[in-house]
């Protein structure tokens, strides 16, 4: 039915149809920068407008030297274009031409058929736009040429946009990352102390010692005279935010609590750099959060490996650094004093350090302390 609808249609309306369609992945491409997954609105449409059975972005090197690739593609179909990232069958495709992979035995046989468009990206790199057909059997509309052709120009433009935003995503990612390893609480707050975002940690801080909480989207501290001077610092290094990173710039503070003689420390800096933009209309400050009465626990595998100690040692230095005395290991550890002390001056040599403090100092200053303890 729908086959002999098609057909039905004048050329004139055919033609508005194509068209449309055409708009529309054109759409598709500008406001599939922001989706995450990157343009996956635009490859379902394009498969869907070509009657494939997928679409895809692959990205590789444009040598024959093998490379990291990447497959940009609506999640479900990911793994379908695995077997095409640095596969030579790709790396012979010319520029700019809209072609068929040629037919090939083996493996890479399932890919007869598809359509590919070839694009120059930096750094000796391509990026494919490839359709595959719904089965080895089956072919793309007889226009499937005429459509990429005549999305190239537009392709090749914004795929130089991909490049920049692609690097910004993944420093993001990366920060985030190790933001949320490091032990580090963060918070982003604008002028009045309104929360743009909280890192677990510093959730985790807030939550443990009620020192500071998010009351109606602002971040505001349970002691009054506390409230006075936090407003007093955001507002001040909001202020101070600039185009360009300073890292002179700062102000420090200290929230008491009743319990324990260790306040939460905190660091106000002005907020994230805002160049190129010249004027941001919303000014921002960033608060640093760590609690030094939060027990840092040092995985004794990560002791042993860094610091080639034994397992022993490294179970010794764990206690150590977590504040008992050596005579509170030696219990703890079910060994002799003069056991224990010997063990401790063997992890003085192995890491050039003298004296206790300075052990301790050095161990808790260590990558030790970026992953989580699964020992008891």
């Amino acid at each position: 039915m729908a086959g002999s609808k098609r057909f039905a249609a004048s050329p004139d309306a055919m033609m508005n149809e194509r068209l449309t369609g055409q708009s529309k992945l054109a759409e598709l491409l500008f406001s599939g920068l922001g989706e995450r997954p990157m343009w996956h609105s635009f490859l379902e449409q394009l498969a869907s407008r070509l009657e494939g059975g997928a679409s895809a972005f692959i990205i590789s090197a444009s040598g024959i030297t093998p490379d990291t690739g990447a497959v940009l593609a609506p999640v479900d179909v990911v793994g379908r274009f695995a077997d095409l990232v640095d596969a030579p069958i790709l790396k012979d495709i010319p520029f700019g031409e809209p072609q068929l992979l040629p037919a090939v035995q083996g493996p890479l046989a399932i890919w007869d058929k598809t359509a590919v468009l070839r694009l120059p990206l930096e750094q000796d790199r391509s990026i494919w736009l490839v359709t595959v057909p719904h089965a080895p059997e089956q072919e793309l509309v007889e226009d499937w040429r005429e459509l990429l052709s005549a999305l190239q120009p537009l392709l090749e433009k914004i795929v130089g946009v991909y490049l920049v935003i692609g690097d910004s995503e993944r420093r993001r990612l990366i920060a985030e990352y190790v933001l949320e390893t490091s032990g580090v609480g963060v918070a982003l707050v604008d002028a009045q102390c309104g929360v743009l975002t909280v890192n677990s940690v510093a959730h985790a801080i807030m939550a443990e010692t009620g020192l500071l909480g998010v009351r109606d989207g602002r971040l505001c501290a349970s002691r009054q005279s506390d409230q006075k001077l936090l407003a007093a610092h955001v507002r001040t290094k909001a202020a101070e935010q600039s185009a360009t990173l300073q890292t002179d710039c700062y102000a420090t503070m200290a929230l008491l609590r009743d319990d324990n003689p260790l306040p939460v420390t905190a660091i106000i800096r002005p907020g994230p750099p805002f160049g190129p933009i010249s004027a941001p209309l919303r000014r921002t400050a960033v608060i640093v959060l760590r609690d030094p009465a939060r027990r840092l626990r040092l995985p004794t595998s990560n002791i042993e490996h860094l610091f080639n100690l034994t397992p022993a040692e490294a179970r010794l230095a764990q206690l150590l650094a977590e504040g008992h005395s050596v005579d509170e290991a030696a219990m703890q550890l079910c060994v002799s004093k003069h056991t224990t002390r010997s063990q401790l001056q063997a992890i003085f040599n192995k890491t050039g350090t003298n004296r206790q403090g300075e052990l301790v100092r050095m161990l808790l200053s260590s990558a030790a302390t970026l992953t989580p303890a699964e020992e008891a």
